[in-house]
């Protein structure tokens, strides 16, 4: 009888902390306040700082800058960057490779960026599907989903892609979709909108040049 009466309870208790888990996500709403403080103001800075640079140094010398990375690093070093920043969880961000790809072909690097940064979400989701078990990995998790984890309870698969489409933590959230155990054949298209969000923020950048 007690062996039953503790099934019965802990169910309870487990139907409980459901209900409740259920009425606060109903309860949130997108703090666009909050997302322009992750987001926004880190990618107007990025922008001053492309403006103040160029301004700087001067076109010619902005021009053989781009030029050097181009020989030397190319268009590797721009899919290598993105990709990674895009996998794990580092304090960078993808946009910082659009004040050197500004001036380049839009019809090469727009894709190259594109396809590195959708590839990172998957990596992303793959990690928090299969490896959210793990101490380390479970623990960001974790940490990641007191912040994000309502937000796709709630809007799910419409949050990864504004999370792809905006520069909300693209990374996290697809680690925690992964986590939360999304329907990866959602998770996994929605990852492209990230080669709409490289052309829009090529084109943001160009025209910041053409104003230089």
């Amino acid at each position: 009888m007690n062996v039953k009466r503790c099934s019965m309870d802990n169910t309870a208790h487990k139907i409980s902390d459901d209900t409740d888990r259920n009425h606060n996500d109903d309860n949130v709403k997108l703090n666009w306040k909050r997302i322009a403080l992750i987001g926004f103001i880190p990618l107007l800075l990025i922008f001053i700082g492309f403006f103040v640079v160029v301004n700087y140094i001067g076109g010619d010398d902005y021009s053989a800058a781009v030029d050097w990375f181009d020989e030397n690093l190319g268009m590797w070093g721009i899919f290598l960057y993105v990709y990674v920043v895009d996998t794990l969880i580092l304090p960078l961000s993808p946009d910082f490779v659009f004040p050197i790809a500004a001036s380049m072909n839009p019809f090469i690097v727009v894709p190259v960026i594109g396809t590195a940064s959708a590839l990172g979400g998957v990596t992303s989701y793959a990690i928090g599907l299969l490896l959210h078990k793990i101490p380390l990995v479970k623990k960001y998790t974790d940490r990641a989903a007191v912040k994000w984890g309502a937000y796709i309870r709630k809007y799910g698969i419409a949050f990864v892609l504004l999370a792809g489409i905006l520069p909300l933590p693209f990374s996290t959230i697809c680690v925690l979709a992964g986590a939360l155990k999304m329907d990866a054949r959602r998770v996994l298209p929605a990852t492209c909108i990230r080669y709409i969000r490289a052309a829009l923020y090529f084109a943001l950048f160009r025209a910041g040049l053409l104003i230089i």
